[in-house]
């Protein structure tokens, strides 16, 4: 049996001569009347000339008008396909249902993407480098106060010592390590420290807790920002494919309303002309009835005159034959 393999160009050929001979029926009995070996069952002969050869059937891809019809009726009867392509005009049962087949799978891929665009967390480390330069240049503008500065009030180990340079300040992009910087080793507060030695120390950590804090809401509120704008484009996307499914269904319904009043204009047509098809008979009708009345009229009134006529010739005979026999 040949059921597994495509149709060849003479099969086909073999099925439209039976059918322009005997017609769509008795599908079993095709090798025996068209005498060629045709090793095809009555079911795939069937589904053969039906969903290809039958004369009126579309090929290929879908009209974005039939894409909208099928839309609209699908939402309107289910998945009832055969009533559906009743209504869909040279597409058959099987196509249409494997094309909403394809059309459902691509709305929900469509639809998965879209809400794993909207669920993808924000990835660490992304605008770190932004953020360093910024603080950079946040520092630069509100410089330090050096630690280390000469003064005649700083102790002598601390006065010698050969690093002049401000400390760094140490900046971390992350919410979890904002912690406070621990002290700096060389910075411990021994006997004979002056008091305003001291006061600098706190002011240098001060400002150092103070820009760690001003750091972390800047990450916490570029945090805040991406996480809007992540769900803002996945609420765009799936405002957008709603969008263009509701525009296929006003487009599907306006197709269908547009359909139905040229029906309904047909039939009024329709009617129209029978109307004016049974005046006319009844116009016809009332013409030969008058006709008819007519000639019968004029049939009584001969009748009358052909009466009246003899009547009078054999008054006239008679008289004549009076006035002979009186001579």
């Amino acid at each position: 049996m040949k059921e597994r393999q495509r149709w060849r160009a003479e099969e086909d050929a073999i099925l439209r001569a039976y059918v322009k001979q005997y017609g769509p029926r008795e599908w079993n009995l095709v090798s025996q009347r068209m005498n060629v070996g045709l090793e095809r069952d009555a079911k795939s002969c069937l589904e053969r000339w039906k969903n290809y050869l039958k004369p009126g059937i579309k090929k290929g891809s879908l009209t974005e008008e039939e894409q909208r019809l099928v839309i609209h009726l699908q939402s309107k009867h289910g998945n009832k396909w055969k009533k559906i392509a009743a209504e869909v005009p040279g597409r058959t049962a099987k196509r249409l249902g494997k094309w909403w087949e394809v059309f459902k799978e691509k709305q929900q891929r469509e639809l998965k993407e879209s809400n794993k665009i909207s669920s993808t967390p924000i990835e660490p480390g992304k605008y770190d480098r932004i953020l360093e330069s910024f603080a950079e240049k946040l520092v630069k503008q509100r410089p330090v106060t050096p630690l280390l500065m000469a003064s005649p009030l700083l102790p002598p180990w601390l006065a010698s010592s050969n690093n002049t340079s401000s400390p760094s300040v140490a900046l971390s992009l992350s919410p979890s390590t904002l912690t406070a910087a621990p002290p700096t080793p060389w910075v411990q507060i021994e006997r004979g420290v002056p008091e305003n030695t001291l006061g600098l120390v706190n002011a240098q950590q001060n400002v150092t807790n103070s820009q760690q804090n001003l750091l972390g809401e800047l990450v916490e509120c570029c945090r805040e920002i991406e996480e809007g704008y992540q769900a803002w484009v996945s609420h765009k996307k799936e405002a957008a494919w709603r969008l263009k499914r509701v525009e296929l269904q006003l487009d599907s319904e306006k197709a269908c309303r547009r359909k139905e009043k040229i029906e309904e204009t047909e039939s009024k047509v329709r009617e129209l002309r029978e109307e004016q098809k049974l005046a006319l008979e009844r116009i016809e009708a009332e013409c030969w009835e008058q006709l008819l009345v007519v000639r019968r009229d004029a049939e009584s009134k001969e009748q009358k005159l052909a009466e009246l006529w003899s009547a009078k010739h054999a008054a006239l005979s008679k008289l004549i034959r009076q006035m002979t026999g009186h001579h």
